[in-house]
């Protein structure tokens, strides 16, 4: 097999980390930890394995910040993480030879949580609940399986979809809805976790009242309309929120937001501050120094930040209601953060780390009934040998108009409805 693998020795870190520095796409170009290898084929490690063919791969954020090292040296899950590992968790893949009530040819959505059944396991509380993520048993080995990890994609010896063989467990496997161009799960993982955001935003307290109040009446404001700022939107909008306001940092998103019925606003703090307070009657209160914040009645009843930087933490914080909800799904460098506001207006504060297996369910649903617009979301694909210019694209968005990348990894197949597939725009 082919797999792109991710090897942090120090001397494949040294130039790529240098180059990063100066400007992290181009650490890309440059001899890194990041590679194309021949490999071994993976064997199941027991029963309930099976072994698949990628089909294709979506190069997600958290793939970007690990190969162009952006990544905190003193994160702490790099403790659950063994290298060097083939990359790739959103992942639509083919089933090679039957077995675990799955026929050869199938073509699956690859959930990349390891639960308990991988393990041989009876199921933990999280997992009985379809909570993956939060499994009791993350990071513990997995019976025949070399290394440790978070999910697929992390783990020395379990590849992940960007490569030409894997093997998973049937308890990983979801299969594609009829008539679903099989393109379009690459966009199932990225819309679960937005999904799982959005009801993590309204299962908060209701400002107003005890109780959760129902999704018609919430306001809610989406920092970010990359993949996952999208996915939180489209979310929102299934779970029955009408009134969402997006922040878009780029001139192509507002279209992309507005598709889902939501309101664009731009990404400047003014802009925002200004959009929610409008609608919400809030007053403005200004600081000697730091940004303007809103307090009263006004505000969004929840924010959902989907870029996970220290100024959209102080923005979400601005613009929430006093007794609402802030939710934190996008994962950025630790920087300081001025986070007063989070006491003062008594909020809850609220991480949001993958979903449901229900949620990757639902997603595969929302992307075969159109209510996730998938076309317009999968804005590039490239073969596997060029992943270069995938990352690259991926990593610097605003200049290709990129919303989600992906890889193509086995030989294109025609699409559901017969037409040509494409290789790369």
């Amino acid at each position: 097999m082919h797999g792109l693998v991710f090897d942090p020795r120090p001397a494949r870190l040294a130039l790529a980390g240098a180059v990063s520095r100066v400007r992290p796409s181009r650490s890309l170009s440059a001899p890194g930890p990041l590679s194309l290898r021949e490999l071994a084929d993976p064997v199941p490690p027991g029963p309930g394995w099976l072994t698949l063919r990628p089909l294709h791969a979506g190069v997600c954020g958290s793939d970007i910040t690990q190969a162009t090292l952006q990544a905190d040296w003193d994160n702490p899950l790099s403790g659950l993480i063994s290298f060097p590992h083939v990359m790739g968790h959103e992942i639509v893949a083919r089933v090679l030879g039957a077995g675990a009530g799955f026929e050869a040819g199938e073509v699956v959505v690859v959930n990349p949580w390891l639960g308990c059944l991988p393990r041989g396991l009876a199921p933990c509380p999280a997992c009985a609940a379809g909570r993956l993520p939060l499994c009791r048993h993350t990071g513990e080995p997995i019976p025949g399986i070399e290394g440790s990890g978070i999910h697929t994609g992390n783990i020395r010896g379990l590849p992940g979809g960007m490569g030409t063989r894997m093997v998973a467990h049937a308890s990983q496997l979801h299969r594609l809805p009829a008539g679903l161009d099989p393109r379009a799960g690459v966009l199932a993982d990225p819309l679960a976790v937005g999904l799982h955001a959005a009801e993590q935003a309204l299962a908060g307290p209701d400002p107003d009242g005890a109780g959760p109040g129902r999704p018609a009446d919430r306001t809610v404001a989406v920092l970010g309309a990359g993949t996952v700022g999208l996915a939180v939107t489209a979310g929102l909008r299934c779970l029955g929120v009408r009134s969402v306001t997006t922040s878009c940092a780029w001139p192509y998103q507002p279209a992309l937001v507005g598709a889902l019925g939501a309101r664009a606003v731009g990404a400047r703090p003014a802009a925002v501050l200004s959009a929610v307070a409008g609608s919400e009657g809030a007053r403005m209160v200004r600081p000697w120094r730091g940004l303007p914040w809103l307090i009263g009645g006004g505000g969004a009843d929840a924010v959902v930040d989907a870029v996970g930087s220290a100024a959209t933490l102080e923005l979400a914080l601005a613009i929430v209601r006093p007794g609402g909800t802030v939710v934190r799904v996008g994962v950025g460098r630790a920087r300081r953060a001025q986070a007063t506001l989070a006491y003062f207006k008594e909020v809850s504060m609220v991480g949001s780390n993958g979903y449901r297996v229900q949620d990757l369910e639902r997603s595969l649903a929302m992307l075969a009934s159109g209510e996730a617009p998938w076309p317009s979301w999968l804005t590039h694909r490239f073969p596997l040998r060029e992943w270069r210019r995938a990352f690259r694209t991926a990593a610097e968005p605003q200049r290709h108009g990129a919303v989600k990348v992906s890889l193509d990894i086995a030989p294109a197949s025609p699409p559901a409805s017969g037409r040509p597939a494409e290789v790369a725009p």
